[in-house]
C-alpha cells in the first residue's frame, strides 16, 4: 500500500467517524426531545403530581413484568400510561 492510498483509507474511516458521531448527537436529540414531551404530557395530565407520574410509570412496569414481558425504557413506559389514561377517560367530560 502506497502512502496515497493510506491516506485515502484513513480519510475514508474518519469520514465514517465523524458521519457516526453526528448522527448518534442527533438520535440522541430526539430521545431527550421525547423524554421531555412525554413528562411534560404526563406532568399535565396529573397536574403535576410528580407522586402520581411516578405511580403511572411504575404500574406501566408492573405490568409489563405480570405479564412477563421484557422490561422497556422509561420513554416506552410513559408512552403506556399516557395511552392508558387516555383510554381509561375517553369518555369522561373535558376540562378544557
Amino acid at each position: 500500500m502506497n502512502e496515497t492510498q493510506f491516506l485515502v483509507l484513513i480519510l475514508g474511516l474518519a469520514a465514517v467517524a465523524i458521519t457516526a458521531g453526528v448522527a448518534h448527537a442527533i438520535r440522541s436529540r430526539h430521545k431527550a426531545s421525547r423524554r421531555e414531551a412525554l413528562k411534560q404530557r404526563l406532568r399535565n395530565i396529573t397536574f403535576h403530581d410528580q407522586a402520581k407520574t411516578n405511580r403511572l410509570i411504575e404500574f406501566e412496569r408492573t405490568e409489563l413484568k405480570r405479564k412477563g414481558r421484557p422490561e422497556e425504557s422509561v420513554e416506552d413506559l410513559m408512552q403506556r400510561a399516557i395511552e392508558r389514561w387516555e383510554r381509561d377517560n375517553a369518555s369522561a367530560a373535558p376540562i378544557y
